[in-house]
């Protein structure tokens, strides 16, 4: 990862219930408070389910570059506001095991792990916390947003949330009614195999699935590419790419999918209640992987549970809504503001 102008960087390793995670923490050049550094954990966009995916690895030669760096903008923005950030590269990617895609509670603990662990990564870091995320990293904070604090000192402040993805199952029932393979579709496969792969973490029966006759033979071709490959090189025509979305089912489809779209409801942030602190969301108006008006539906359940909702549309896709004129400046002033810092 790249050396941030208002900090520095260094990845670590910490302990997320015995199991060790890796991820990147960034300080700032300033002196640190006698309190501490205020620290925000930020949850990465999807960069794939193996090693090779990990953020903590990254370079601008990694064909994941662009994915794994989509959060700089923001991370800069807050170190020169003087404000850690602590990026966990998550379960099964970061650490031994199978990467809990879109589970909420697993990468929401994640993000925790790595809050309490603050003062083995560094002793400056304080208790004070937000939560934030972008796509897949939206869904970790707004779980880890509604679980109990890491530890007896810390106190969450707040979570920001940038293009949480909602309602996945009616963007997968809408890919899957393509006939066959057209430009756009191979990350669309690489995702649902993702999903696949996520959902059965949770689920034996999907597992049984995918084992047997739930997917195509040509998707179990494929299967192994998710422990090797990141997101961008499964999204290749040598991988996932070559599969259209309507081929990844076997003879078992319709159960394989009826299970994948529980997974999802089971998962989605629109029935998070309970949240502990003030919420902000960045939406984006053109997003063709967290749509308009899903995201619009999440807020009006947000408003009406009567969370301190702070939410505000920009005019781009899901992963430009990260870029330095939109999202990041605004909402690293209203992280400051939750923890009583200058801008």
């Amino acid at each position: 990862m790249s050396e941030p102008v208002h900090g520095s960087t260094r990845a670590v390793v910490f302990d997320s219930d015995g199991t060790a995670e890796t991820g990147l923490a960034h300080l700032p050049h300033t002196t640190a408070p006698s309190t501490g550094y205020p620290v925000v954990v930020f949850g990465h966009m999807t960069t794939g389910a193996s090693r090779r995916s990990a953020p903590s690895i990254g370079s601008p030669t990694h064909p994941e570059w662009r994915r794994m760096s989509q959060g700089d903008a923001l991370c800069d923005a807050l170190l020169a506001r003087g404000i850690a950030v602590l990026r966990p590269d998550y379960p099964g990617i970061g650490s031994a095991g199978e990467h809990p895609y879109l589970i909420g509670q697993p990468l929401g603990a994640s993000l925790c792990a790595m809050v309490r662990a603050r003062q083995d990564i560094d002793e400056r870091l304080g208790d004070d916390w937000v939560a934030a995320g972008h796509s897949e990293g939206a869904v970790a904070a707004l779980f880890a947003s509604v679980t109990a604090e890491p530890d007896s000192r810390s106190r969450l402040r707040g979570t920001a949330a940038f293009t949480p993805v909602t309602r996945m199952d009616l963007s997968i029932r809408l890919s899957m009614a393509l006939p066959s393979w057209v430009p756009g579709t191979g990350v669309v496969s690489a995702l649902i195999a993702l999903m696949l792969r996520g959902a059965s973490t949770t689920d034996e029966r999907l597992r049984e699935l995918i084992a047997t006759d739930g997917i195509s033979d040509l998707a179990r071709s494929r299967w192994g590419d998710l422990d090797r490959l990141s997101l961008t090189e499964l999204s290749a025509p040598e991988s996932w790419g070559a599969i259209a979305p309507a081929r990844i089912g076997g003879r078992s489809r319709r159960e394989l999918f009826r299970r994948l779209y529980a997974s999802f409801r089971a998962n989605d942030v629109a029935t998070l209640r309970g949240f502990r602190a003030p919420v902000r969301i960045d939406a984006a108006r053109f997003d063709e992987v967290a749509p308009a008006l899903s995201t619009a539906r999440l807020l009006r359940v947000y408003r009406r549970s009567g969370m301190d909702l702070t939410a505000r549309w920009w005019p781009s896709h899901h992963s430009g809504t990260m870029r330095a004129r939109y999202a990041p400046s605004h909402a690293a002033d209203w992280i400051a503001a939750r923890f009583d810092v200058r801008s």
